[in-house]
């Protein structure tokens, strides 16, 4: 199945990321995932920090109704933009302004979708909500990113699934060591080098 990217416009949120080559790659991530992603039969999906919505958008359009879709986002304007991108596309989804997933209380998802502020930066540029936020990693690009890490156990079902898109500065070898320290295993499903970057796409999984 070919994944397309959903139709957006942030015509009206001057302080949204928008989709570059790291939301396309995380796209095409799901899109060589999708027999994998079908038979996981998943109940409730989350991307944190949706910035525009297309990647949770484009998640909706390959599982259709079979899912619930929520997504969360810092930046109240990013949430006004995830639900127009749902809205253009006809995707049911709830776009909750929080950090991370921490307004959710004992609620645990079968899939969770990342692409985090990965830029190594000051610590300093972390503060505030708007386009920095969607962008500035501080040291080593991971605040963020280790922030997920550190609490991603009680965020997935057993048998869930967390998609993370990383920069090579990240040291991504470093959060694969992490996870595996947490019971996790992981799958590198897409790499992309483009002007600048190197990213990837990880999957992270339960030890069996």
């Amino acid at each position: 199945m070919t994944l397309d990217t959903p139709k957006y416009n942030l015509n009206k949120y001057p302080e949204v990321y928008e989709p570059s080559e790291d939301t396309f790659l995380l796209l095409d991530a799901l899109e060589a995932d999708t027999s994998f992603l079908l038979n996981l039969k998943p109940k409730i999906a989350v991307e944190i920090g949706s910035g525009s919505g297309v990647i949770i958008t484009g998640l909706a359009s390959l599982l259709k109704n079979s899912c619930l879709y929520f997504s969360t986002d810092i930046n109240p304007q990013a949430c006004l933009a995830t639900q127009n991108t749902a809205r253009l596309n006809g995707a049911p989804i709830e776009c909750i302004n929080m950090d991370l997933l921490l307004g959710f209380k004992n609620r645990m998802f079968d899939i969770i979708l990342f692409n985090p502020p990965y830029v190594v930066t000051d610590s300093e540029e972390l503060s505030g909500s708007g386009l920095n936020r969607a962008w500035a990693g501080g040291t080593n690009g991971r605040e963020i990113i280790d922030r997920l890490s550190c609490n991603i156990s009680d965020m997935l079902t057993p048998e869930g699934i967390c998609y993370l898109l990383l920069l090579k500065e990240n040291n991504p070898q470093e959060v694969v060591s992490g996870m595996k320290g947490l019971g996790f295993d992981s799958e590198l499903v897409l790499q992309r080098k483009i002007p600048g970057e190197f990213l990837y796409v990880y999957k992270f999984f339960r030890r069996k």
